[in-house]
């Protein structure tokens, strides 16, 4: 059990669990990234938990933790997890005070330069007023908004965290090289400044994100390079909230209440070194998809996963693929998810596990029964998920074709009626393995009367023995071909999907 709980990776948020540690309470910080993991200090009565919640976990936190005092540090514009968190703390009838952060007197309604929206999509439209580049200091929740925008191609330049998942996230959405400037605030008005010059820019949108956030920095760099300004403002009600000087003395307040009753807390030396053994063995389990064969595909956010961990398990096959990724980690063939967990809890000495699986964890993948097996613990470690490049994508990428009309299905150590799926949809993506290779599958098809059945096979894909196969289900009954494969079934031959 912990005795307060903050929540956050803002400045006020790590600040206060740091001045609540320093009190001598027993503090629990939970943050959304492994970077704002790595600000904290390190203190003696301060714990750290890594990863994003939702509703329904902040109350098995609660309900593993019993915290009596619930800080909400998060950032002003974060509002789906404020509403979580309180509901959770009213549910579980746990103290919870809101720390709100100072506003800015900017005086944008006297300035012309100074433009301001309630929505991102606001901003986008006063943006489409010219073609001048754009410095986009809002962080990465809203890009998606910005980026998906054609009147804003080659023209928005992103401030974003120095994470690789957020480097990861802009690349995905299309901002990527020069566009992505990746630096940790607060900043200075001369250093915003100098940002402003080296792209050009002829517009700064930003949040009103309070002197913590360093706002007025950038608003005045913005009016020194006479450039304007759009200020996306906060949605946050006040009411019933503290700023931080009031939750310092919260916490100064329940460390003295805490005083005159040793006898109900946890015993001293001996309960951190359990609370920190308890945390490096709950720190991190990475789930990472490696893609298809020999680990070509994997992800750049999933290599710096496996690359951080300590130890690695998964099939032979996938650590044998996975060999130059592994190094000298220890590594064992594990991956059902029973096993997992025990190894887990008999090797403590590793605070951050990889388990690595064929193709993408989201797809037919053997880390479902492990998150299972995780989700019916009262705890267990801290989970991350690593997605990788499915087999159905790659075998579409190889023949050159769409997937977003096929059936996707499974015969891969299950049961399958494929002769039903075939009846029922035009087009079947199917996995093999095991049993289930490519010549069972035709003869079972021709038996079925359905010979005339168009199949194209990828056999080993992504391994230097990768063939891609094509032909009616009657020509192909008597080819042998390894079970590592994946197929696509259609009534009729089809050339593009």
């Amino acid at each position: 059990m912990v005795e307060v709980i903050v929540f956050g990776g803002t400045t006020e948020g790590r600040e206060l669990a740091e001045y609540a540690a320093g009190l001598g309470l027993l503090t629990l910080v939970s943050v959304t990234t492994e970077y704002g993991q790595n600000l904290l200090a390190d203190k003696p009565c301060l714990f750290v938990r890594c990863g994003a919640l939702d509703g329904e976990g902040i109350e098995r936190l609660f309900e593993q933790e019993t915290p009596r005092l619930v800080l909400d540090a998060t950032h002003p514009y974060a509002r789906e997890a404020t509403v979580q968190i309180s509901a959770a703390c009213k549910k579980k009838g746990v103290s919870y005070l809101r720390v709100l952060r100072e506003r800015e007197n900017y005086g944008g309604e006297n300035a012309s330069w100074i433009h301001t929206v309630n929505t991102p999509e606001e901003a986008v439209k006063l943006l489409r007023k010219d073609e001048k580049p754009v410095l986009l200091a809002t962080g990465s929740k809203e890009l998606a908004v910005f980026a998906q925008s054609s009147d804003l191609k080659g023209r928005l330049y992103v401030r974003v965290l120095p994470s690789s998942q957020v480097i990861a996230d802009c690349e995905k959405l299309g901002v990527a090289g020069k566009y992505i400037i990746a630096m940790q605030g607060p900043f200075s008005q001369e250093l915003n400044c100098a940002l402003i010059h080296s792209v050009d820019a002829g517009w700064l949108v930003t949040k009103e994100s309070g002197s913590q956030g360093g706002f007025r920095e950038k608003v005045e760099a913005a009016k020194a390079c006479g450039i304007q300004v759009i200020v996306m403002e906060r949605q946050e009600k006040e009411e019933g909230g503290i700023f931080a000087a009031g939750a310092r003395k919260e916490l100064e307040k329940m460390a003295e209440e805490l005083k005159k009753e040793p006898g109900q807390r946890p015993a001293g030396q001996k309960y951190l070194g359990q609370r920190k053994q308890e945390q490096k063995r709950r720190q991190r389990l990475s789930l990472i998809g490696v893609g298809m064969g020999q680990g070509k595909q994997i992800t750049w956010e999933a290599l710096e996963a496996l690359k951080a961990s300590e130890a690695v398990l998964g099939a032979p096959r996938m650590l044998q693929d996975a060999e130059k990724w592994i190094g000298e980690k220890p590594r064992e063939p594990i991956y059902l998810g029973k096993d997992v967990l025990e190894w887990i809890k008999s090797h403590p000495e590793y605070g951050k596990v990889a388990v690595i699986y064929s193709g993408d964890i989201g797809f037919y993948s053997g880390c479902r029964s492990l998150l299972e097996q995780i989700g019916k613990g009262k705890s267990g470690p801290d989970v991350q998920m690593y997605p990788g490049v499915s087999t159905v994508s790659c075998l579409c990428a190889r023949l050159g074709i769409s997937w977003e009309h096929l059936y996707l299905a499974s015969a891969h150590g299950r049961d399958c009626p494929i002769e039903k799926l075939l009846q029922e949809h035009e087009r079947v993506f199917l996995l093999l393995g095991g049993q289930q290779n490519l010549e069972g599958l035709c003869r079972r098809l021709v038996r079925a009367g359905l010979g005339d059945a168009w199949v194209q096979a990828g056999i080993r894909l992504g391994y230097e023995e990768e063939r891609i196969l094509e032909g009616k289900a009657v020509d192909l009954q008597h080819q042998e071909a390894d079970s590592l494969a994946a197929v696509i079934l259609s009534k009729k031959r089809i050339f593009l999907l």
